[in-house]
């Protein structure tokens, strides 16, 4: 009943209200109409294919909520002893670090290195059931290099050199990286094994 008024009560007043942001810890941000928060966790309205659906964040995988009108309640504290590291500003940069990584982070040389890893070994050295071992084992590669920045995708200039940005952008591209190596390598092996079975190998001498 509560949940019905609620609804209600968005669609009259939907039109003279902007959206809520709530920006999660993860650097995404969700937008809807903010109906509860507390310290277990932040309710709110979202539209989905034209229906109004209530949904709940927990609070402790939540930076801040601001509303509307650019009021900003930020949920994260300082605290070592929770694991909170970072004081509430080094997280803001942080979180513009894994922003900044989601959008603009393009690990264009692993993913070409993997493709031609894996295309390259199996036509060489006729891989059939071993190829299945490359992508696991370039991706897992991956994890362990330094993770770049990708020129033109700081959006800030003067987060340019930040630690913590550096940080948080490391934390999100180094899975990405190591993903689109894991997709590219597979890609590789499964050209090879088509120019070997459908090129190479009808055409050797018996």
């Amino acid at each position: 009943m509560r949940t019905a008024l609620l609804l209600l009560l968005f669609l009259l007043l939907r039109p003279a209200l902007g959206q809520d942001r709530i920006l999660l810890m993860n650097g995404q941000e969700l937008r809807g109409r903010v109906i509860g928060q507390s310290t277990l966790e932040v309710r709110y309205l979202e539209t989905h294919k034209g229906s109004l659906l209530e949904r709940r964040e927990p609070t402790e995988g939540v930076f801040s909520v601001i509303d509307s009108l650019g009021q900003e309640k930020v949920w994260y504290f300082h605290d070592p002893s929770f694991g909170n590291e970072l004081t509430i500003e080094q997280m803001r940069w942080y979180i513009k670090g894994e922003q900044d990584a989601r959008i603009g982070y393009k690990p264009r040389v692993p993913v070409w290195g993997g493709f031609l890893v894996g295309a390259g070994l199996v036509i060489a050295m006729d891989l059939e059931v071993n190829a299945l071992l490359l992508p696991p084992v370039y991706a897992g590669l991956m994890a362990w290099p330094r993770v770049h920045v990708t020129p033109g995708s700081v959006r800030d200039p003067l987060m340019e050199g930040d630690e913590y940005y550096a940080m948080g952008y490391s934390a999100v591209g180094r899975p990405k990286r190591v993903v689109n190596s894991l997709l590219s390598t597979t890609a590789g092996v499964v050209v090879g094994l088509l120019v070997r079975q459908l090129i190479i190998n009808p055409n050797q001498t018996p």
